[in-house]
């Protein structure tokens, strides 16, 4: 193999260049040549040209010949150093790379052009050493400061006699590369970061339909270490059978258009773990091209506590409507039992009141608005104790209630708002809430004027009786003792 190489990345046998025609093609005319086949001709002419030897110039600015002699235009920087790793010639494209012309640059150090030049000095070292190397990495510093990536790929040369001469190296600007690889790898570390720490499998599809990529939320979803997952056919892998006959026609749509029933949708559906359970997932699926060639990548969410929450949820709204179904129907017993008690309460003739602990009244009934003249708006909220001509003995009427529980005949006199007055006899006892804690007391008046009025009737009349008995007891004593003196 042919020691001279040439960078640009690759070897100088698949690097071309144009050369511009002047003969009878007419000037402006290029030509594609092999960049190595004509540097071959500068420096070994010898090999194709028989009877010529190389000029002057040509053995001493090999690159400058083919720039103006040839003209052949390189966009690679091109160099050729000794074995000290001095410059012994540079093409144009290396002159607008460093900002120096070719006689600042011929001569000196070719380390000196670099941002590392003790990695540049090793690299001169090892072309001689071995002949040849590859793609060696450099950063080189243009005389603005500007700093271009480039990968070197150099070789030596002979001369006539087959010793080596010096060696020629060719650079390629690879700074966009090298960014675009950061971004790059910086893309996989991020991805790699979320889907490492992601909850959802993230798996990814090749167009054959095989698994190219599975995170480690796919273990533990599905029960498959990823290298039992990887290249195995996703569909019949993961999926129920009653899935396999769609999507063994969906991968052939997909295949050939990228589209399909769960592209670009997230749909709920089966999946079968490694141990052959089956449980619930919401797939969401995207397809993207790569090398002409449809990938799909799905995020699977297992939803298995999400449907039970949900089906715990259905349960609880079923029992809560049942609950509430049966508390309306309780409320309804309980209104149409308040209904009949306050008709009870407000078919009562007598005053019922109901009042709390310290003696407020709570409710009435009408007996009770007619018996004191006011509304019902008016009594509530006030002190039963103000609707007495005692109200200090009426007060002493609560106290007692809540004291004993109950009182009996307990007889007060209501005075009305048109001044009228009844005497009434009160039976109160307590009531209590569910707890059993006393709330409250109920009070109901009997009307006793009447009857306290024929006690007063019935004991004037008993007084006049005995007064009378006594004044007859009297007449006949005084007879009795007439008669007695006349015998």
């Amino acid at each position: 193999m042919d020691e001279l190489y040439v960078g640009c990345g690759i070897d100088i046998s698949n690097c071309y260049v144009w050369l511009e025609d002047d003969g009878a093609g007419g000037k402006g005319k290029y030509d594609k040549v092999k960049l190595a086949h004509t540097i071959r001709k500068v420096l070994h002419p010898h090999r194709f040209i028989r009877g010529h030897q190389m000029s002057k110039t040509t053995k001493e600015s090999p690159l400058r010949y083919v720039e103006k002699e040839l003209q052949l235009i390189s966009l690679d920087h091109l160099v050729t150093f000794d074995r000290e790793g001095i410059i012994l010639d540079v093409n144009e494209a290396t002159i607008q790379a460093i900002g120096r012309t070719r006689e600042e640059l011929t001569g000196t150090s070719f380390a000196e052009y670099f941002t590392d030049p003790e990695r540049a000095y090793k690299g001169v070292g090892l072309v001689f050493e071995t002949g040849e190397v590859r793609d060696y990495e450099l950063v080189m510093k243009a005389k603005d400061g500007t700093e271009t990536i480039v990968s070197y790929n150099a070789s030596v040369y002979r001369d006539q006699k087959g010793n080596v001469v010096g060696a020629f190296a060719a650079a390629r600007d690879i700074t966009e590369r090298k960014r675009t690889e950061k971004s790059v790898l910086e893309s996989e570390e991020k991805f790699k970061a979320i889907s490492s720490s992601a909850k959802d499998a993230i798996i990814m599809m090749d167009d054959e339909g095989n698994i190219s990529y599975w995170n480690e939320a796919a273990e533990t979803i599905f029960g498959y270490l990823v290298q039992e997952a990887l290249g195995k056919e996703l569909h019949t892998f993961l999926a129920p059978r009653k899935y396999h006959d769609a999507c063994r026609r969906g991968i052939l749509i997909f295949k050939a258009t990228g589209c399909g029933a769960v592209v670009g949708k997230t749909l709920e559906i089966e999946a079968i773990r490694k141990d052959g359970t089956m449980f619930p997932i919401e797939l969401s699926v995207s397809a993207v091209k790569i090398e002409e060639k449809w990938h799909a990548t799905g995020i699977v969410r297992d939803i298995t506590e999400r449907k039970q929450a949900e089906e715990e949820r259905e349960t609880l709204i079923r029992e809560l409507h049942d609950a509430l179904a049966e508390r309306s129907r309780s409320e309804k017993k309980i209104q149409d039992l308040q209904r009949y008690n306050r008709g009870l309460v407000e078919a009562s003739p007598d005053p019922l009141v109901t009042f709390d602990q310290k003696g407020i009244i709570m409710d009435v009934n009408e007996a009770k608005i007619r018996a004191t003249g006011r509304t019902r708006e008016e009594l509530i909220g006030t002190p039963f104790a103000d609707y007495f001509t005692d109200s200090e003995e009426a007060y002493k009427e609560v106290m007692l209630v809540f004291e004993t529980g109950e009182v009996r005949d307990y007889e007060l006199v209501m005075k009305a708002r048109d001044g009228t007055e009844t005497i009434v006899a009160y039976n109160a006892s307590v009531y209590n809430d569910q707890t059993g804690q006393v709330v409250g007391a109920v009070g109901v008046a009997r009307d006793i004027t009447e009857r306290k009025k024929s006690q007063q009737e019935l004991q004037e009349t008993i007084k006049r009786l005995e007064e009378y008995t006594s004044h007859i007891n009297s007449i006949v004593a005084t007879m009795l003792g007439e008669i007695t003196e006349k015998k």
